[in-house]
């Protein structure tokens, strides 16, 4: 049962990959153009923080909380996928590893 979900999961129905490929396409396309119109994405410690309305209406989130935030599931599960697959072989168990590893230190750093 749940290799099944999980092969469904690794390849999904032909349908369900043209319709999240054509949904990528165009929300990308939307942001680049929205770019060149000069409507940036307010996402990194560089944006106008000189706008006294902006300031009021933003809530605003350290680097340093929102990359604990950010990171923090995915170390989660890192670390689950070592009890939901306890019996991988050598390759599988170095892949989980190096993942569980890579994003504790992206979330102790």
């Amino acid at each position: 049962m749940a290799m099944s979900v999980f092969l469904n999961f690794l390849f999904p129905p032909p349908l369900f990959v043209t319709a999240m490929s054509v949904i990528t396409v165009v929300s990308l396309a939307n942001a680049g153009f929205n770019e060149v119109k000069g409507k940036h994405f307010n996402y990194s410690k560089f944006w106008n923080v000189n706008n006294a309305i902006a300031k009021k209406q933003m809530k605003t989130l350290s680097s340093k909380n929102g990359m604990l935030l950010s990171y923090t599931p995915a170390f989660l599960v890192g670390g689950a996928s070592f009890l939901v697959f306890p019996n991988e072989s050598f390759r599988s168990i170095i892949l989980q590893g190096a993942v569980t590893v890579h994003f504790f230190k992206r979330v102790f750093e």
